[in-house]
């Protein structure tokens, strides 16, 4: 059946369904509050009748959600009429309200009509959801089974789900739910209670579901309240009796403060004959409002950090240095201004990043990660040998200085480039001039490097215009000489974040071809350089 609801996303018209305006293409990206609401009223079996205020349960409180002032809900669908809350049209309706829902958004799914339940010694109850075209002799043909509701609404994309099903599914003449022979029959021989539905999906995070009776009491409707007791109560939570509902006096009406106001007024209406229950899981303080001023709203409500990438399972979240659990998973933040840091499980720093979280709005943990291989600077220091055919030009050894610019331009994940400018420098005697002759020389080179990146460390190619160089003086006389060539070569390149900045080790090789009194030679250079970046 969850296929059936995903697929039939056709933009047809639909007979008694009532939608809010069309987003504007700027809006598409920002958190939406999306409802649908099912009122079945008008059956084709005979055995299914006497429901009265279904639609009107619906209706009423689709209006109330797509009030600005109360539930401010930006789509809201109301599917009532007999061919609009057939099984096939309650199913295409939901496939294209939920089509274009996204990670941030909140969605609402509320279902009033008849219930029954089918019984299997063996395996237990099973709850169902009948249609307008439902029949009672065959709910597994012809019903919307609850778990399969339950477990739609949880694979939904968007962040916070609330299911609420007003209905019942224990046979009661005076109440939403029949039982067909069979399931009666079978009932007879039980004392007491039949056994509880097996296999319910569990609440997911920031999902809710609501229930207007334990899965074997009555939901009734009241001539006086014109509407079902439980939905009754509901509305007055989310409208006049909102102040009463809202139990911390933040100015919003959140679901369980909604659910916990409706619960208490349905048992002292009836008498404690319908008890409704509840079921959710909320990650930290965050809260699925229903109700309430949308500024305040938009102030109180969480933003959230996800981590889905098992890259970082057992990863630790820090926010502004305090520990706020472990990783993948989802963690609710107060929104503004924050530093979020994501340290391995011995305390290593993968990332450090100040951002602005938003209210309603989830921010992937990946994307920090990402963005720390930002552009920074790195100065080092270290030393290099020579050897090869010219190696008698120049010293053996020589003491090295380097700034280079670590990730110029955003590359793959995979990928670190550096744009670095070199200079090496040593001072004395050289193999080929006289042992009394000191000779000052070296290289200075600018160059590109671009490795391949295993966590840390990265290993590439390297290419350099070098300007080999010395002066000295000698019998003969003083000489500057200088030229222009090219290297080419290999670096790997380690670094390691300590605090706001990282430890870096570079080492590298290459060619160089050059020309000394306009003799051709060339040399081979190795460098080892300890360094530190900024930035981070």
């Amino acid at each position: 059946m969850t296929a059936g609801l995903l697929t039939m996303l056709l933009p047809t018209a639909l007979a008694g369904v009532v939608q809010g305006n069309d987003l504007a293409l700027d809006q598409v990206y920002e958190p939406r509050r999306v409802a649908v609401l099912v009122g079945v009223q008008d059956y084709g079996d005979p055995a299914l009748q006497g429901l009265r205020f279904a639609a009107k349960d619906a209706r009423d409180l689709g209006s109330a959600l797509g009030d600005p002032f109360i539930g401010d809900f930006d789509r809201v669908v109301v599917i009532e009429g007999q061919q609009a809350t057939s099984r096939e049209g309650i199913l295409h309706a939901l496939g294209v309200a939920t089509a274009d829902l996204q990670r941030d958004d909140t969605f609402l799914l509320y279902m009033s009509g008849h219930g029954t339940l089918t019984l299997d010694p063996r395996d237990g109850s099973r709850l169902w959801f009948l249609p307008s075209d439902g029949q009672l002799e065959s709910p597994e043909q012809t019903g919307l089974a609850v778990s399969e509701l339950e477990e739609m609404v949880n694979e939904l994309p968007a962040r916070r789900r609330v299911l609420v099903l007003d209905t019942c599914h224990n046979g009661r003449s005076d109440s939403k739910s029949n039982l067909n022979g069979a399931t009666a029959s079978l009932l007879q021989g039980f004392r007491g209670e039949p056994p509880a539905p097996r296999n319910l999906r569990e609440v997911s995070e920031s999902e809710a579901r609501l229930y207007a009776a334990q899965y074997y009491q009555p939901a009734m409707e009241d001539p006086e309240l014109e509407n079902g007791v439980y939905t009754h109560f509901l509305l007055s939570a989310l409208t006049d009796q909102a102040a009463a509902a809202d139990l911390d006096r933040d100015g919003l009406v959140d679901v369980a403060e909604a659910h916990d106001h409706a619960r208490d007024k349905t048992i002292a209406h009836t008498g404690g004959l319908q008890v409704p229950r509840a079921e959710y899981r909320i990650v930290g303080r965050e809260e699925i409002y229903l109700s309430g001023d949308p500024n305040r709203r938009s102030v109180a409500e969480m933003a959230l950090i996800s981590a889905c990438d098992q890259i970082l399972a057992k990863a630790k979240l820090l926010v502004d240095g305090i520990p706020r659990g472990s990783l993948p998973g989802l963690t609710a933040i107060e929104p503004g201004r924050h530093e979020l840091e994501v340290q391995t499980e011995d305390g290593r720093t993968l990332a450090r990043q100040t951002v602005n979280l938003e209210a309603g709005h989830t921010l992937p943990i990946e994307s920090i990660i990402a963005d720390d291989r930002r552009s920074r600077v790195m100065v080092a220091a270290g030393a290099s040998v020579r050897h090869g055919e010219g190696w008698e030009s120049f010293h053996p050894f020589a003491g090295e200085l380097e700034l280079a610019w670590i990730d110029p331009v955003r590359l793959p994940t995979w990928l670190r480039s550096d744009a670095h400018l070199r200079v090496s420098a040593a001072s004395g005697t050289v193999a080929e001039q006289l042992p009394t002759t000191s000779v000052f020389g070296g290289f200075a080179a600018g160059g590109l490097s671009l490795g391949l990146r295993g966590g840390p460390i990265s290993v590439g190619p390297l290419a350099e215009l070098v300007v080999p160089w010395r002066t000295f003086t000698n019998e003969t006389g003083s000489f500057d000489q200088a030229g222009l060539t090219w290297a080419g070569g290999g670096r790997v390149l380690w670094t390691q974040p300590v605090g706001a900045a990282e430890i870096a080790v570079r080492i590298d090789s290459r060619y160089v071809p050059f020309s000394t009194a306009d003799e051709r030679s060339s040399l081979w250079h190795h460098g080892v350089a300890l360094g530190f970046t900024t930035g981070r």
